[in-house]
């Protein structure tokens, strides 16, 4: 199957499925189309769910690569936001445990770069409460982070979101109210 554009043979614009069926079939044509619609998704989840990431725009991009490698895979559903949001969310575990194994081994010979200290000033403006609500997320364990952007951020369901993580839809609430609950907390914390 052969997508060159957008478009079906009807002139219609070409479905998700229709999209990765052509990647699956060996057309990476169809990458730029399913990219062009997806990829600011991609890179908001990704600017939520990995806080300090400082190359988001290189973790949007090997999504879609490895999305088109995994294109076979894909279920046919109407849209492809949940299954590339499962890569992304794939790839940032991958990313984490790599880092994980550097910074463990630069701990193990004394070279770990220390975190640098926030300054009283932090929470003075607006932008700085931004950036102390995003400290928040970032600490939140990584189950209870991911399933707040997917479903507050990203506009996904409970059920989108249990299916991308092969959780059942009650862990995805629970995480969910915890992680609400534990943002709360913070922010409450943050204004005494």
């Amino acid at each position: 199957m052969k997508l060159a554009t957008q478009r079906d043979g009807a002139g219609r614009e070409a479905s998700d499925a229709a999209l990765f069926a052509a990647i699956a079939d060996g057309d990476l044509g169809p990458l730029g189309v399913l990219f062009d619609r997806h990829h600011e998704n991609v890179r908001q989840l990704l600017l939520r769910a990995a806080p300090n990431a400082a190359d988001i725009d290189d973790l949007v991009q090997e999504t879609f690569l490895t999305a088109s490698r995994a294109a076979a895979s894909f279920d046919g559903r109407d849209s492809a936001g949940p299954f590339l949001a499962g890569v992304a969310i794939q790839l940032i575990r991958r990313r984490r445990r790599t880092f994980a194994r550097l910074r463990n081994l630069l701990e193990a010979v004394g070279l770990a770069p220390t975190t640098p200290t926030r300054t009283p000033e932090d929470g003075a403006s607006a932008a700085e409460q931004h950036e102390a609500l995003h400290d928040a997320v970032g600490r939140l364990s990584e189950d209870r982070r991911i399933a707040l952007v997917m479903v507050e951020w990203q506009g996904m369901s409970g059920p989108e979101v249990a299916k991308v993580l092969g959780v059942p839809v009650g862990t995805v609430w629970r995480r969910l109210h915890e992680a609400r609950a534990e943002l709360r907390r913070s922010i409450e914390e943050g204004a005494r």
